[in-house]
C-alpha cells in the first residue's frame, strides 16, 4: 500500500508536455541514475550486514518460502473491501471484491514501478472502473476518496506506532498528553484533507495548470470535467460520511495487517519478534517509501531505513535486511500479477 496526494493524482495523470520538449528526455535518464544509486546503496547494505549471514537467514525459509505471498493476499482483500465503500451507489452493478482487488493491484503495480510519487497508478484504477461501466467522474471521485481514506488510515497507524515506540523505550511513562496531542494531530490532518477537497480542488488545479502552460486533449478533458468532479466530491463528504469512515477504518486494518506480515516474515527468517516490535517496525517504516517516492520502488532507500529501524530497536540487522528483501520479492510477485491483469483488460 502506498501513499500520495489525492489531489495530485488526477492532475499528474492528465498533464502533458509539449512535443519535442527537453523535459520528455530528462526523466528517463534521471530514473536510471536514481535506480543505480538505489542498487549501490543496497550493495553497501549487504556488504555491511554480511552476505553469508543474509543468505543463512534466507535459506531458513526452506519449504515455507511460498508463505511469503499469503499475508499480502489478506491486505489486498481488505483494501479492496475498503475501496468498495467509495464507489458510486447509483452506478448499476459494481465490481465484486475479487475484481475490485485485482483492479487495485493493477494500479498499485504502476505506482510501485514508476517514479510518480505513487500517483501514476490512480488514473489506471479509474480507467479500469470506466471499463466496468462506472461513470468517469464517479470513478475519479471514488479513487480520490479511497486514496484519502488510505492516507488517513496510514497516518493514524504511524501515530499509534510512534506511541508504541515511545512506550517501548520508556519515554511515554504515565502521561496521556503525548497520546492526546497525536490524536489531535491526526484529527486535524483528516479535517484538512477533507476541507481542501470541498473547495473545488480540481478546478484550482486546472487553473494552476493553465498558468504553467499545460495543454493537450487530455488536459482539456480534465478541465471540462472539473466542475462535475468537484461537485461530486463535495456531495460525497456531505452525504456519505459514514462510507468514508468505514473505508478509513478498513484501510487502517489493512495497515495493521502489514504488522502481521512483518511478524510472519520474521518467523520465516528465524527471528523472534514480538507483536509490539512488529507494529513499531511496520509503522515507522511507512514514511520511508513516501520520502523516497522519486526513486523507482524506493529501491535501496526502503531497505536502508528498515535496517536502521532494526538497529535502533536492537534487533539483528541481517534478519532485518532479509525481511525487506522478502518484501521486495513479494512486491514483485504482486506487481507482476497486477500488470498481467492490466494487460489482459486493456487487450
Amino acid at each position: 500500500m502506498k501513499t500520495g496526494s489525492p489531489l495530485l493524482e488526477v492532475v499528474g495523470a492528465e498533464s502533458t508536455t509539449r512535443p519535442g520538449s527537453r523535459r520528455e528526455e530528462a526523466p528517463p535518464r534521471d530514473r536510471r541514475r536514481l535506480a543505480l544509486l538505489g542498487l549501490v546503496l543496497l550493495g553497501v547494505l549487504i556488504s555491511q550486514v554480511g552476505a553469508e549471514d543474509l543468505l543463512a537467514r534466507l535459506r531458513n525459509l526452506g519449504w515455507r518460502a511460498p508463505l511469503v505471498a499469503l499475508p499480502f493476499a489478506l491486505i489486498a482483500a481488505i483494501d479492496g473491501w475498503a475501496w468498495s465503500f467509495t464507489l458510486p451507489r447509483d452506478a448499476g452493478p459494481r465490481p465484486g471484491l475479487p475484481l475490485l482487488t485485482m483492479i487495485r493491484l493493477a494500479g498499485e503495480s504502476v505506482n510501485n514501478l514508476t517514479p510518480t510519487a505513487y500517483l501514476g497508478g490512480e488514473p489506471v484504477k479509474a480507467m479500469l472502473l470506466v471499463d466496468r461501466g462506472i461513470d468517469a467522474a464517479g470513478g475519479t471521485v471514488s479513487v480520490i476518496v479511497a486514496k484519502t481514506a488510505l492516507t488517513v488510515g496510514q497516518v493514524l497507524f504511524i501515530l499509534l506506532g510512534i506511541v508504541a515506540a515511545l512506550e517501548r523505550f520508556g519515554l511515554l511513562r504515565s502521561s496521556t498528553l503525548p497520546v492526546a496531542f497525536l490524536c489531535a494531530l491526526g484529527a486535524l490532518f483528516t479535517a484538512w484533507l477533507v476541507r481542501i477537497q470541498q473547495r473545488d480542488p480540481i478546478a484550482r488545479a486546472v487553473g494552476f495548470g493553465r498558468r504553467v502552460g499545460l495543454h493537450g486533449p487530455r488536459f482539456e478533458r480534465l478541465a471540462a470535467s472539473a466542475p462535475r468532479v468537484d461537485g461530486e466530491l463535495r456531495s460525497f463528504y456531505s452525504v456519505r460520511g459514514r462510507d468514508f469512515a468505514a473505508s478509513t477504518f478498513l484501510h487502517f486494518l489493512g495497515w495493521i495487517a502489514g504488522a502481521l506480515e512483518m511478524k510472519v516474515f520474521a518467523d520465516l527468517v528465524g527471528l523472534p519478534l514480538g507483536w509490539r516490535d512488529a507494529f513499531v517496525i511496520e509503522s515507522l517504516s511507512q514514511p520511508l517509501s513516501a520520502g523516497a517516492a522519486i526513486v523507482p520502488g524506493a529501491l535501496g532507500i526502503r531497505e536502508a531505513g528498515g535496517v536502521a529501524i532494526f538497529r535502533v530497536l536492537g534487533l539483528d540487522e541481517s534478519a532485518g535486511l532479509a525481511i525487506w528483501i522478502l518484501r521486495r520479492l513479494r512486491e514483485a510477485l504482486y506487481s507482476a500479477l497486477g500488470l498481467a491483469f492490466l494487460v489482459a483488460r486493456r487487450r
